[in-house]
């Protein structure tokens, strides 16, 4: 081979080499330039809180009636204790939609018990006759609800007896414009989130742009000032006054 055609030889590999090169070094800027945007984005979590005030009450009781012997006594107990509570419940005040009566529930029901047989304990499958009824007393007037339950103190002594049992369970306290009051706190608790992606991209010498990704987080119902929450988010009915927590987690990018 002569000393041109050698020199031709050393230029056409260095050509092919340098090509080589630069169609790697693109594939690595291309490569770098993907990662810088896939990471421009900020995430942060926004939250709001209100303070809320139930607007409604609900609460229960359960008249029991229960014999050993025969459902047509357990019935009678039953019957000799209404003249007390539909005394008690007449002086509420209770319009038709602020008091439901349940079907009145009779039958037998087993149970079980341990007795001593030839020495020995042994649990035994007996039969009870149990006749119920529940009330239901649901009103947007609390007071009513609750000057009811502290009337029903001297009224079920009355009308409770050593087969009849009366079941008082506590106040539920609800907040019937829960649902307009979420979608407020949702604007309220992503423009919270803006404002901290904004503040950590200032920092930094940039600004935030539209939302990428945006991630609800579940409500939370809770007493006033209560601190605790849950996973699956909570509903507080115990308390008159609550608070309701929204929380957002928003990706945003970054210009």
């Amino acid at each position: 081979m002569t000393a041109p055609s050698r020199m031709s030889s050393a230029v056409l590999a260095t050509a092919i080499a340098s090509l080589a090169f630069l169609a790697t070094g693109f594939v690595v800027v291309r490569g770098l330039g993907n990662i810088k945007n896939a990471s421009d984005v900020i995430n942060v979590t926004g939250s709001a809180r209100r303070s809320i005030t139930s607007d409604q009450a609900i609460w229960r009781f359960t008249v029991q009636s229960t014999d050993l012997q025969s459902l047509q006594t357990a019935y009678k107990n039953f019957q000799a204790t209404q003249p007390a509570i539909d005394s008690f419940l007449s002086a509420q005040n209770l319009s038709a939609t602020e008091l439901r009566r349940e079907p009145v529930s009779a039958g037998p029901q087993k149970y079980n018990v341990i007795e001593t047989v030839g020495g020995e304990n042994r649990e035994v499958e007996r039969t009870k006759y149990v006749v119920s009824e529940t009330y239901r007393l649901q009103s947007n007037d609390i007071n009513k609800i609750q000057k009811a339950v502290t009337d029903a103190t001297n009224a079920f002594v009355n009308a409770s007896s050593g087969n009849v049992n009366i079941d008082s369970g506590d106040i539920e306290y609800l907040y019937t414009k829960l649902a307009d009051v979420r979608l407020e706190l949702l604007k309220e608790a992503s423009q919270d989130a803006q404002r901290r992606a904004q503040a950590i991209a200032q920092s930094a010498g940039n600004s935030v742009g539209a939302v990428k990704n945006a991630r609800m987080g579940v409500f939370q119902i809770t007493p006033r000032f209560e601190t605790s929450v849950e996973d699956s988010g909570s509903y507080d009915t115990t308390s008159l006054e609550k608070d309701v927590t929204a929380v957002v987690e928003i990706d945003f990018v970054v210009k």
